[in-house]
């Protein structure tokens, strides 16, 4: 086991030699450094459940400023110790408890930019101290939390107000990255997805970090259009914006979407009295029913709607001031 890039390069660190401590390989490491590259100059981090402090150890050679290890083994602390003599680094190694640890670490004001979680597989552990990172504050603002866990094991549970925001699998192992970040949910059939669709999912944009698009799928409903060509239109049209957006279709609910992918805002549209009236209704049913909260967005143009594009296609008009460029030639 080496240190693959930075000031340390091709240091050979010392592994434990319990069977139980499984180190994270070169191929995985050197793949979940890829996905951080941007994020380690400069960071300080905490390497979780730590074993050799490879992860650690990996972060300052590559440029991180400082490193906290922790780990719940004697043994393991102590190859981690030295490992940091080895390389002559001089960090806080703590032992105990991973929630134990946070708590301590938070009590002490302590922040993060970048947390190493690579618990033992297949135990749930790595959800308890994403709790315990969330309820103490520790992740600075932009900070990310990156998990190493089995593949066949499920998407480590995030509490509310963190998401998974990446996850990449590597052989037998799946990367996790995890952030402090805010989600709505923008619902409807988008029979076709049209510039007002688009205007509504900029203003979600500005006040939150992940917009998802979502297709609702009643039976009772039969749309102009496929789903699938629905969803490929949004795709096209949201494509040119920089934020994340996720679209997905879902056949049910708008609040059970959003207890589900734990959403706590609907952002809708509305281009007259009309709509106000209707979407008011809908907006308290949804608050009492599911405990999600609707924002709303007047429209920058009243006279664009779906049922215009769709009118305008049965006469064979142009639609090219309704919906995106790219769509109005594929129409």
């Amino acid at each position: 086991m080496r240190v693959i890039a930075g000031k340390y390069r091709g240091t050979a660190l010392f592994s434990p030699k319990d069977r139980a401590v499984r180190p994270t390989t070169d191929r995985v490491k050197e793949s979940m450094f890829n996905l951080i590259s941007s994020d380690i100059d400069g960071a300080e981090v905490l390497d979780l459940f730590a074993g050799s402090g490879a992860l650690g150890i990996e972060a300052l050679s590559r440029g991180a400023s400082g490193a906290v290890f922790a780990d719940m083994a004697g043994e393991s602390l102590k190859i981690c110790v030295a490992n940091l003599d080895k390389v002559g680094e001089k960090s806080e190694c703590l032992r105990g408890d991973c929630a134990d640890i946070v708590l301590k670490l938070g009590n002490r004001g302590k922040k993060f930019d970048l947390i190493f979680m690579d618990p033992p597989y297949k135990k749930g552990i790595a959800a308890r101290a994403v709790a315990a990172v969330a309820e103490t504050g520790i992740l600075n603002k932009g900070g990310k939390i990156i998990i190493e866990r089995a593949r066949e094991d499920t998407p480590t549970e995030m509490p509310d107000g963190y998401r998974i925001v990446d996850s990449r699998a590597y052989g037998a192992s799946v990367v996790e990255i995890a952030a402090e970040c805010t989600a709505c949910a923008v619902t409807g059939t988008f029979d076709p997805f049209t510039l007002g669709h688009e205007y509504l999912v900029e203003r979600a944009a500005e006040l939150f970090d992940v917009v998802h698009v979502v297709f609702l799928i009643n039976p009772d409903k039969q749309p102009s259009m496929p789903l699938e060509k629905r969803m490929k239109l949004a795709k096209i049209a949201l494509r040119k914006f920089p934020f994340e957006v996720r679209i997905d279709a879902y056949e049910g609910l708008a609040i059970d979407y959003c207890r589900q992918n734990k959403i706590k805002y609907i952002v809708r549209g509305l281009r007259n009295a009309a709509d106000f009236e209707y979407e008011s209704e809908m907006a308290k049913w949804n608050y009492d029913n599911g405990g999600v909260v609707t924002l709303f967005a007047v429209a920058k143009d009243a006279d664009i709607s779906s049922t215009e594009v769709r009118k305008r296609l049965s006469e064979q008009a142009d639609v090219a001031d309704l919906v995106d460029e790219d769509i109005a030639k594929l129409l």
